[in-house]
């Protein structure tokens, strides 16, 4: 907690107070997974207070100089990151086609759709896309949509 600890030396230091934090870590007794462990540690509480370009200058080194993407911790932070960042690639490209199946549905259905319900239609989310495609046979007239968009 180093980075957030000393709030008047925070302040006035900056990314030097950063900086020098990184540094009594790397200089302590520890031995390197230890290191590697607090050094993480701290740059994720130094996002708490510092913005992203100042972790990013001093941390960067750090980074490169103990190889602490190897590190256990780290490891388990990016795969964490990689599943989450996976679960909204999956989600956004599932929502992406079923607006793309309800436009071209609705398109081939009744010729031609009025731009405010495209517009509409696009802001919905995966569940009402779904019910629009599940209906498509059900819905006879374009007022009828409305019944469908939020």
């Amino acid at each position: 907690m180093l980075p957030v600890v000393d709030r008047e030396k925070r302040q006035k230091g900056g990314k030097e107070f950063l900086r020098r934090c990184a540094e009594d870590i790397i200089n302590s007794d520890l031995d390197l997974e230890t290191k590697k462990t607090v050094l993480l540690r701290a740059e994720i509480f130094a996002g708490l207070v510092f913005d992203k370009k100042a972790i990013d200058l001093v941390f960067r080194e750090v980074e490169q100089m103990l190889s602490i993407e190897e590190s256990a911790g780290y490891q388990r932070i990016f795969e964490k990151g990689m599943e989450k960042g996976m679960e909204k690639g999956i989600e956004k490209g599932q929502q992406e086609s079923l607006l793309d199946v309800t436009i071209r549905l609705l398109s081939k259905k009744f010729r031609k759709i009025p731009r405010e319900y495209l517009a509409r239609i696009k802001e919905q989310d995966v569940y009402v896309l779904q019910q629009i495609i599940d209906s498509i046979f059900d819905i006879n007239d374009l007022k009828e949509l409305e019944d469908y968009l939020q």
